[in-house]
């Protein structure tokens, strides 16, 4: 008399199987975290690009110095040309520097006067890999 259930062979089977869907869906999703990452990174550059426009406009040029002197001159300033906050950041996003981080934990980079072509000021993140590729590679930038 036959009993009823699975054989081991079924079993090991079935958990391969899990297994492989396993790691389709954990592809996936690391394929999908890092496209909200770059998505992420390029919408904070345009906004420190329109944000650094307005304070151009008010100021009459833009900020010398790095990134943390961009954050300090576009968030406070005692100047009466200044009509700011240009940008308002949360305190996650900043280091114990006071430096705008991208979404893998580096600082932005900026440069004034810009060395590219057509910008003013150039302004860039690393990416993924957190090493300047020259603004190639995975760099994001806004050249």
């Amino acid at each position: 008399m036959r009993r009823g259930g699975f054989t081991l062979i079924e079993l090991l089977v079935v958990i391969a199987i899990i297994g492989i869907l396993a790691g389709f869906i954990m592809t996936a999703n690391q394929t999908a975290r890092r496209r909200a990452s770059i998505s992420r990174a390029k919408a904070e550059i345009a906004a420190l690009e329109s944000a650094l426009e307005q304070y151009q406009q008010d100021m009459g040029s833009y900020p010398k110095g790095d990134i943390k002197a961009v954050v300090s001159a576009l968030t406070d300033s005692d100047d009466p040309n200044w009509y700011g906050p240009y940008l308002e950041l949360k305190e996650d996003q900043l280091d114990q520097e006071g430096r705008f981080l991208d979404p893998w934990g580096n600082p932005y980079q900026y440069r004034y006067p810009g060395v590219h072509r057509k910008y003013k000021f150039d302004l860039y993140s690393f990416g993924p890999n957190g090493k300047d590729d020259g603004g190639v590679a995975d760099d994001i930038t806004n050249w």
